[in-house]
Protein backbone atom coordinates (compact mmCIF):
# COMPACT_ATOMS: atom_id res chain seq x y z
CA UNK A 1 0.00 0.00 0.00
CA UNK A 2 1.75 3.38 -1.34
CA UNK A 3 1.80 6.80 1.30
CA UNK A 4 -0.68 8.42 0.09
CA UNK A 5 -3.62 5.31 0.35
CA UNK A 6 -2.58 5.38 4.31
CA UNK A 7 -2.62 8.95 4.90
CA UNK A 8 -6.31 8.86 3.46
CA UNK A 9 -7.28 5.72 5.18
CA UNK A 10 -5.65 7.73 8.52
CA UNK A 11 -7.68 11.02 7.72
CA UNK A 12 -10.86 8.56 7.28
CA UNK A 13 -10.52 6.94 10.63
CA UNK A 14 -9.51 10.59 12.26
CA UNK A 15 -12.29 11.79 10.78
CA UNK A 16 -15.03 8.62 11.88
CA UNK A 17 -13.64 8.54 15.33
CA UNK A 18 -14.20 12.57 15.60
CA UNK A 19 -17.57 12.47 14.36
CA UNK A 20 -18.78 9.12 16.36
CA UNK A 21 -17.68 11.17 19.73
CA UNK A 22 -19.37 14.28 18.29
CA UNK A 23 -22.51 12.41 17.95
CA UNK A 24 -26.00 12.70 19.28
CA UNK A 25 -25.81 13.45 22.94
CA UNK A 26 -28.03 11.06 25.60
CA UNK A 27 -31.02 13.34 27.10
CA UNK A 28 -32.67 12.24 30.56
CA UNK A 29 -36.05 14.30 30.58
CA UNK A 30 -39.17 14.35 33.51
CA UNK A 31 -36.36 14.86 35.91
CA UNK A 32 -37.42 15.88 39.72
CA UNK A 33 -35.04 18.08 41.27
CA UNK A 34 -36.92 18.82 44.47
CA UNK A 35 -36.10 17.96 47.97
CA UNK A 36 -38.67 16.17 49.71
CA UNK A 37 -37.57 18.45 53.11
CA UNK A 38 -36.22 21.78 54.01
CA UNK A 39 -32.67 22.20 54.95
CA UNK A 40 -32.14 23.61 57.72
CA UNK A 41 -28.89 25.17 57.93
CA UNK A 42 -26.63 27.51 60.71
CA UNK A 43 -23.86 29.95 58.66
CA UNK A 44 -20.52 29.81 60.14
CA UNK A 45 -18.61 32.77 61.28
CA UNK A 46 -18.02 33.35 57.21
CA UNK A 47 -21.15 33.14 56.64
CA UNK A 48 -21.01 29.59 54.93
CA UNK A 49 -23.69 26.78 54.85
CA UNK A 50 -22.77 23.58 54.08
CA UNK A 51 -25.68 20.74 53.65
CA UNK A 52 -24.05 17.63 53.72
CA UNK A 53 -27.33 15.69 52.73
CA UNK A 54 -27.65 17.12 49.47
CA UNK A 55 -24.25 18.41 48.86
CA UNK A 56 -24.32 22.22 48.36
CA UNK A 57 -21.80 24.54 50.43
CA UNK A 58 -22.55 28.40 49.27
CA UNK A 59 -21.45 31.61 51.15
CA UNK A 60 -24.68 33.60 52.21
CA UNK A 61 -23.30 37.06 53.63
CA UNK A 62 -23.95 38.58 50.29
CA UNK A 63 -28.49 37.77 51.36
CA UNK A 64 -27.98 39.18 54.68
CA UNK A 65 -25.91 42.25 53.63
CA UNK A 66 -29.54 42.47 50.90
CA UNK A 67 -31.65 42.25 54.29
CA UNK A 68 -29.79 44.17 56.16
CA UNK A 69 -28.70 41.70 58.78
CA UNK A 70 -25.29 41.15 60.12
CA UNK A 71 -26.00 37.34 60.95
CA UNK A 72 -28.89 34.69 61.53
CA UNK A 73 -29.01 31.87 63.49
CA UNK A 74 -30.80 29.13 61.08
CA UNK A 75 -30.99 29.61 57.01
CA UNK A 76 -34.09 28.28 55.67
CA UNK A 77 -33.10 25.89 52.17
CA UNK A 78 -35.23 23.77 49.57
CA UNK A 79 -35.31 22.72 45.98
CA UNK A 80 -38.82 22.42 43.82
CA UNK A 81 -38.74 20.16 40.59
CA UNK A 82 -37.54 22.62 38.24
CA UNK A 83 -34.20 22.68 39.74
CA UNK A 84 -34.51 25.99 41.50
CA UNK A 85 -33.34 27.13 45.13
CA UNK A 86 -35.95 28.99 47.73
CA UNK A 87 -33.90 30.78 50.78
CA UNK A 88 -35.19 33.08 53.77
CA UNK A 89 -34.43 33.11 57.15
CA UNK A 90 -36.00 34.54 60.56
CA UNK A 91 -36.36 38.16 60.17
CA UNK A 92 -36.01 38.55 56.20
CA UNK A 93 -38.46 40.31 54.29
CA UNK A 94 -38.00 38.39 50.93
CA UNK A 95 -37.63 34.86 50.18
CA UNK A 96 -34.92 34.40 47.12
CA UNK A 97 -35.25 32.12 44.65
CA UNK A 98 -31.48 30.99 43.27
CA UNK A 99 -30.94 29.22 40.07
CA UNK A 100 -27.75 27.46 40.05
CA UNK A 101 -25.31 27.71 37.48
CA UNK A 102 -21.72 26.97 36.91
CA UNK A 103 -20.10 27.32 40.24
CA UNK A 104 -22.88 29.42 41.40
CA UNK A 105 -26.49 30.47 42.21
CA UNK A 106 -28.07 33.44 41.06
CA UNK A 107 -31.24 35.43 42.17
CA UNK A 108 -33.89 34.43 39.64
CA UNK A 109 -36.70 35.63 42.00
CA UNK A 110 -36.89 37.88 45.05
CA UNK A 111 -40.34 37.30 46.43
CA UNK A 112 -40.78 40.02 48.89
CA UNK A 113 -43.07 39.82 51.87
CA UNK A 114 -45.65 42.21 53.53
CA UNK A 115 -43.69 42.40 56.69
CA UNK A 116 -40.17 39.95 58.27
CA UNK A 117 -40.96 36.72 58.48
CA UNK A 118 -40.84 34.96 62.00
CA UNK A 119 -39.88 31.35 62.11
CA UNK A 120 -40.02 30.19 58.48
CA UNK A 121 -40.98 26.99 57.14
CA UNK A 122 -40.78 25.45 53.88
CA UNK A 123 -42.77 22.32 52.55
CA UNK A 124 -42.57 20.35 49.36
CA UNK A 125 -46.25 20.41 47.64
CA UNK A 126 -45.35 18.88 44.36
CA UNK A 127 -45.87 22.17 41.89
CA UNK A 128 -44.94 24.49 44.31
CA UNK A 129 -43.40 25.72 47.31
CA UNK A 130 -45.34 26.35 50.64
CA UNK A 131 -43.96 28.87 52.92
CA UNK A 132 -45.24 29.66 56.41
CA UNK A 133 -44.54 31.50 59.57
CA UNK A 134 -45.24 32.10 62.91
CA UNK A 135 -46.36 35.91 61.87
CA UNK A 136 -47.81 34.83 58.37
CA UNK A 137 -51.64 35.51 58.39
CA UNK A 138 -51.30 33.56 55.08
CA UNK A 139 -49.53 30.47 53.29
CA UNK A 140 -47.91 31.24 50.35
CA UNK A 141 -47.82 29.03 47.35
CA UNK A 142 -44.58 29.86 45.65
CA UNK A 143 -42.57 28.80 42.20
CA UNK A 144 -39.54 30.23 40.34
CA UNK A 145 -41.67 32.80 39.21
CA UNK A 146 -43.14 34.29 42.35
CA UNK A 147 -46.47 33.88 44.09
CA UNK A 148 -49.10 31.59 42.59
CA UNK A 149 -52.38 32.44 43.04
Amino acid sequence: MNLSRRLVYAGLLVITVFWTGCGTSVVLQNVDFSQPVESVLTPDSNGDIHDQRFALRVNVNPLLEAEGLRDVNEIRLIRNRDGFYFLTADGFSSVYVLKPGEGELVVHEQIELEEPLELPAFNQRGTHIELIGQNLAQTYYLDQNGVQE
